[in-house]
């Protein structure tokens, strides 16, 4: 097998020894790029190398359109490290025969035990009373808190981070409302839940869940509208991407108390270094960390390293989000 060029553009995979190891072991030669950095904005080196990559492994890097696949000609794949891939423009990518692959899933559980962590934390205020204590107050700002335990929580989406989130939040005794695509009466058996509209599931919820992934269709999908439907007493809880929100729309909910809190992993522009979610008190963020586990990041890495070496000797993986490019690249 010829050799082949690999750039990683990551702010962990070069942390990661076995996956790594399994590109040394291919004999291709890898480029490492530390940090989540706009092929653009590239250190000259590295856009000498990126100009001879066959495959770039790469976290969530921003902006990947037509222009940045021109400073990449020679590019077979694109692996990403990530279960979504709404940062890269996947039909550019066809027309231009890359294939785009995720890793969608692998760290479903992770991700979903994080999830209940930050419902739990914004819910019942554990930050609230950590603050507290600190100052000296003890329990005067948390006297009371939601009870999880026979609320009704409400998911959007039902892939496979939603099931094990509902796996885990019926086993704190909630009842579960699903608003999804696709309703399977099967699984709303096997799972224990309840299908309903958007709006009826915001009506209802005492905690409403975002799990969906991000389109044309779901991109502020919760606006001034579907925040008013909330209860005021109810929260919202995000893990899956900042933009399925309208942000603006929801400091001022939050900053008005039309709903009791939030709880954030995610945000409409990331890194979040200024916001005036900062200054609410009935808001926990946190820095797009749900997946973030050693073993998460490893098994993700892997999967997106075998990912691009299965494309690199000729194979299609099973992840690959638009197979057709090859198709398009055996015409070109």
């Amino acid at each position: 097998m010829a050799t082949s060029r690999i750039v990683v553009i990551s702010e962990s995979f070069h942390d990661l020894p076995e996956a790594v190891a399994l590109l040394k072991a291919s004999g291709h030669a890898v480029t490492y790029v530390e940090g989540l950095i706009p092929w653009s904005e590239l250190a000259p080196a590295d856009r000498r190398a990126l100009q001879d990559a066959d495959a770039v492994v790469m976290g969530r890097v921003l902006g990947i359109d037509a222009a940045a696949f021109a400073l990449a000609p020679k590019l077979r794949v694109i692996a990403l490290h990530t279960s979504g891939s709404d940062n890269v423009d996947v039909a550019e990518a066809t027309r231009r025969g890359v294939l785009v692959t995720n890793v969608k899933g692998v760290n479903a559980d992770q991700c979903a035990e994080f999830a209940i962590g930050l419902m739990l934390c914004t819910v019942r205020q554990i930050l609230t009373g950590d603050h507290a204590i600190r100052a000296g107050v003890w329990t005067s700002r948390t006297m009371t808190s939601m009870d999880v335990c026979g609320s009704t929580v409400g998911v959007i989406g039902f892939g496979q981070i939603a099931k094990a989130f509902i796996t885990r939040a019926k086993a704190l005794g909630a009842r579960i409302l699903v608003h999804t695509r696709t309703q399977n009466p099967s699984l709303a058996r096997e799972y224990g839940i309840e299908y309903c509209s958007l709006d009826e599931l915001l009506r209802q919820s005492n905690i409403v869940g975002l799990f969906a992934s991000l389109t044309s269709e779901t991109r502020r999908m919760i606006g001034a509208r579907e925040l008013s439907l909330m209860k005021r007493s109810a929260y919202l809880i995000n893990i899956a991407r900042g933009e399925l929100i309208d942000q603006a729309a929801l400091i001022e909910a939050l900053h008005k108390r039309q709903i009791a809190g939030a709880g954030l992993d995610v945000f409409e522009d990331e890194p979040l270094l200024q916001s005036p979610l900062f200054a609410l008190d009935n808001v926990v963020l946190t820095p797009h960390q749900a997946g973030l586990t050693r073993g998460g990041k490893t098994g993700a890495a892997l999967r997106a390293a075998r990912n691009a070496l299965q494309v690199l000797e000729g194979g299609v993986p099973k992840d690959a989000l638009n197979p057709t490019a090859c198709a398009a690249a055996k015409s070109q």
